[in-house]
C-alpha cells in the first residue's frame, strides 16, 4: 500500500515537477559548494613576496595615536620591548624561512637571533606581513600563535609596517620602518 501511494504519487504530474526543482535546487546548491571549494586563495603571488625579501634593518619605530612625550613599556611580538628592536636585522629569504636578530646589549633585551617563518598576504586592497616565531623545531602548521603587520609602503629599500596595539582603552599603532 505504501509503495502504491509512493508510485502513484510520482505519476502525479505536480509531485514530479516539484521533485525535479528539488533535484536541480540541490545540484546548483552542491556545484556552488564545489565550486567555492575549489577556487584559489587571493593573496600576493611569488613576485609581489619578492619586494620584501632580503636583509632589512629596523631603523625607527614611532607611535601613531599617542603623544610624543608620553613613556610607556610594551612587549612587542611575546618577546622584548619594542624599544630592544632598534637597529635589529631581519632577514626575509624568498622561501619564507626567515630571522631577526635583536643586537641591543640591555638586561631586558636577550640579545640573539629568532627563527621565523613569514608570509606577505593580500586581503582587498591591503597587505598584511605576518610571521611565526619557529623555535625548537616545531613544524609551523602547528605554531597557533602569530603576528600580522599591515604594510603601509614597500619600496625597494623601505618598509613600514604598522601593528595595533591597546593603550589607555584605545586602539593606537606602534610603526616599524626598516632600510634594505
Amino acid at each position: 500500500m505504501v509503495t502504491f501511494w509512493h508510485f502513484n504519487c510520482c505519476l502525479n504530474p505536480k509531485n514530479r515537477y516539484m521533485k525535479r526543482n528539488y533535484l536541480l535546487t540541490g545540484l546548483c546548491a552542491l556545484l556552488l559548494c564545489a565550486f567555492a571549494a575549489c577556487s584559489t586563495v587571493k593573496g600576493l603571488t611569488n613576485a609581489d613576496k619578492k619586494g620584501f625579501t632580503g636583509t632589512w634593518t629596523l631603523s625607527n619605530i614611532s607611535f601613531d595615536g599617542i603623544p610624543a612625550n608620553t613613556k610607556f613599556k610594551a612587549t612587542v611580538f611575546d618577546d622584548v620591548s619594542y624599544t630592544c628592536l632598534s637597529n635589529s636585522t631581519w632577514t626575509l629569504p624568498g622561501n619564507g624561512n626567515g630571522s631577526y636578530s635583536v643586537s641591543s646589549s640591555d638586561a631586558e633585551c636577550n640579545p640573539g637571533v629568532r627563527n621565523i617563518v613569514w608570509s606577505v598576504e593580500k586581503a582587498g586592497n591591503v597587505s598584511y606581513f605576518q610571521f611565526k616565531h619557529a623555535e625548537g623545531g616545531v613544524k609551523p602548521k602547528n605554531i597557533t600563535t602569530g603576528y600580522r603587520m599591515e604594510v603601509s609602503a614597500v619600496t625597494a629599500t623601505t618598509l613600514t609596517l604598522r601593528s595595533p596595539i591597546n593603550f589607555e582603552g584605545n586602539t593606537v599603532y606602534i610603526i616599524y620602518n626598516f632600510v634594505k
